[in-house]
């Protein structure tokens, strides 16, 4: 494409436009090469007619590197997809299913309590200071005292007040980064910005190489649970709650309230013998995350460590693999065409 300011270098305008041109020129060329198979090829023979031999030795194929550098990353992402799966199906949903079983407990001992006038052995704490932590409950969301029953007073009634708190599940949460994760590649994407964490389950699809489910996101897994929330409180929270446990009165037995047996025979050890199978269980999932929720070096985090650079890798190959130039070049050519006459005009 011809320089519009080729003749047109007598004023300011004129010169400037004619080297901007130029400079659009060739910063096109460049880049327009750069989008090519093979960027810079084929380099000019040191010799005319050079021999056939040395044609043929010049004919070198290309490794596959973005597809080799894809094939790590995978195997090693299916590495941590399979132990993520594991986690889940062996620690994190029977801790659940005996959470759910507590809520079971306390839903039927509940519904037990009069409505009217309820013995006091059979009552709720009503003070939140004085409720315990029994390490399946997100303590922090004991906030409204309910009512739950209602006692005669002389000619009328008053409220019977009582505490409980939600049940949430336990949950594996990753912290990743969402633009590595999704792999969007925009021109605002940078691949290590705007870390967050997010629930890690085989039911939860994602997108780009996670759309499937995902299992094995991420740059570090976490178990979160009501003894630790791993910095990932709002996660847990943002899921549906299992249920609800009541703080039932009388001598505590194992944090739970020894009042739970009048109205449910038997549930005060039901529940304790349950909480401690699931403190358990979450050590034991501890043990295989590895640090830094435990010191080890033979937990699954370890590896993600790899995982994670290798994804990187991807993720630059990915952005570098592009079909537009990384600036509308012939777009300034076009304005530099068009407007020539009237910035060759300037002499300022």
């Amino acid at each position: 494409m011809a320089n519009p300011f080729e003749d047109k270098q007598d004023t300011t305008g004129g010169k400037a436009g004619f080297g901007a041109f130029n400079e659009l020129t060739s910063d096109k060329a460049y880049d327009d090469e750069t989008l090519t198979d093979n960027p810079g090829a084929p380099l000019p023979t040191p010799v005319a007619n050079p021999p056939e031999t040395f044609i043929k030795g010049r004919q070198v194929t290309r490794p596959d590197y973005e597809g080799i550098q894809l094939k790590k990353f995978r195997d090693l992402k299916k590495t941590c997809e399979a132990m993520d799966d594991i986690l889940e199906r062996e620690y994190i949903d029977p801790i659940n299913a005996k959470k759910q079983q507590i809520v079971s407990i306390m839903t039927e001992a509940f519904g037990n309590i009069a409505t009217l006038n309820p013995p006091s052995n059979t009552r709720l704490i009503s003070s939140t200071s004085t409720a315990p932590n029994p390490n399946v409950v997100y303590m922090d969301g004991i906030t409204t005292d309910f009512v739950y029953s209602s006692e005669t007073v002389g000619a009328g009634t008053t409220p019977v007040i009582g505490q409980k708190g939600p049940i949430y599940p336990d949950i594996l949460a990753a912290f990743h980064y969402p633009a590595l994760s999704n792999g969007d590649h925009g021109e605002t994407d940078l691949p290590l910005s705007n870390g967050a964490y997010i629930r890690v389950s085989r039911t939860i699809a994602g997108s780009g190489e996670y759309s499937g489910s995902n299992l094995g996101i991420g740059q570090t897994i976490y178990h979160s649970g009501d003894n630790d929330y791993a910095d990932a409180t709002s996660v847990v929270t943002s899921q549906t709650s299992l249920g609800n446990f009541y703080f039932f009165g009388g001598t505590e037995t194992n944090n739970i309230g020894a009042n739970i047996d009048v109205v449910r025979a038997g549930s005060s050890t039901s529940i304790s013998n349950m909480i401690t199978e699931i403190n358990d269980l979450r050590s034991s999932l501890r043990v295989r995350i590895g640090p830094p929720q435990v010191n080890n070096n033979a937990g699954i985090n370890t590896l993600r460590s790899t995982k994670l650079q290798d994804e990187l890798n991807v993720w630059y190959d990915e952005a570098g693999n592009r079909t537009t130039n990384i600036s509308d070049f012939q777009g300034g050519m076009d304005a530099l065409t068009g407007l020539a006459t009237s910035i060759s005009e300037y002499n300022g």
